[in-house]
């Protein structure tokens, strides 16, 4: 049976370009010699146009499911960056992204997703989240949740990897006291309601790393917020425990937090303890001493995703794909590796 795919390879286009010539999508731009090209290929294949009719539509759009507020999307440089490079890339790509979901803001219902050509999903929603919105459309692509078990695309920063890589660059430089501060993880089902664990993905390597050289774990979890790092930090300043001579730290947003706690104590940065952290967002080469933190390529990450999700919109592949994007550690004066 001659299909979509045949009409493609023959006229030399992709599939989504065939279908949204039948459907005579006016944000479509082609040359006429293009369609004249399918229209041959119709014709020498003898497929019948009609059999699409009983085909539900997907729209060239996209809908996003993010887990943040929209106000915490505003306030958090990474996950605005993110919002940006979604933005942009289906600009670009003109593709619609007129559907979008913050679910701590606790959308009560979800439906017609099955019309969009895709969803894109930011953050840890849940596993039953996902299954159910697959349910409703199979091109699904996940930002940052590497750990669902669910046959959909992905995209994510290689933080385990960078997390192991900055706590080895530590303990070259002789700290055997190595602690942790970070938030929660947390996962987001349909309902907005949260599920908080300590199965996060820098908090694990971080423990992993510790393990394998056989020190001692000094780690406080929290929420992803600025002042819950100078209350976790307050908390470690006024206990009987030890403080680690370095400190990693989940993100930027806490750094600043821990830096407040630090200074009000007069322990100095850089040198009573040395910190790095997550992000690289603009206050961080700003803070007095300078961050040292990891590069993330948010907006990119965000860019990839969109591409993902037109690939499937255009049936142009079946298989599933998982993209890590690479981030590297910008040294600035609260800690300064070995040479």
């Amino acid at each position: 049976m001659v299909g979509i795919r045949d009409v493609a390879r023959k006229a030399g286009v992709s599939p989504g370009t065939v279908s949204r010539v039948l459907n005579s999508d006016p944000t479509l731009s082609v040359a006429e010699s293009t369609k004249e090209r399918i229209y041959q290929a119709i014709k020498d294949l003898n497929y019948d146009i009609d059999k699409r009719k009983y085909v539900k539509r997907r729209l060239p759009s996209i809908g996003v499911i993010t887990t943040t507020s929209r106000q915490k999307e505003l306030d958090d440089p990474y996950f605005n960056a993110l919002r940006i490079g979604l933005e942009q890339e289906a600009r670009r790509l003109h593709l619609g992204m007129n559907r979008v979901y913050n679910l701590e803001d606790n959308p009560k219902t979800w439906q017609d997703f099955d019309k969009l050509g895709a969803i894109i999903i930011v953050g840890t929603v849940s596993e039953t989240a996902v299954q159910r919105l697959s349910k409703q459309n199979k091109n699904i692509v996940v930002i940052d949740n590497p750990d669902i078990n669910q046959e959909v695309d992905m995209v994510y920063a290689d933080f385990e990897r960078m997390t192991k890589r900055v706590l080895q660059l530590f303990y070259e430089k002789g700290h055997r006291r190595i602690g942790y501060i970070g938030g929660f993880n947390i996962d987001i089902n349909e309902a907005g309601e949260k599920i908080y664990s300590e199965d996060e993905k820098r908090f694990r390597a971080y423990q992993e790393f510790m393990e394998k050289n056989e020190l001692q774990k000094q780690a406080k979890l929290g929420l992803w917020e600025p002042l819950e790092g100078k209350r976790l930090m307050d908390e470690w300043l006024n206990s009987e425990e030890e403080l680690p001579t370095a400190l990693l730290v989940g993100s930027d947003p806490l750094s600043v937090g821990v830096y407040r706690s630090l200074q009000s104590a007069q322990i100095a940065v850089g040198q009573d303890i040395e910190i790095a952290s997550f992000d690289d967002i603009e206050i961080a080469e700003l803070l007095t001493p300078s961050l040292t933190t990891v590069h993330i390529s948010a907006q990119e990450i965000a860019k990839a995703a969109v591409r993902l999700a037109k690939e499937r919109i255009e049936e142009e592949r079946k298989e599933t794909v998982i993209m890590t994007f690479p981030s590297k550690l910008v040294v600035r004066e609260s800690f300064i590796p070995n040479k």
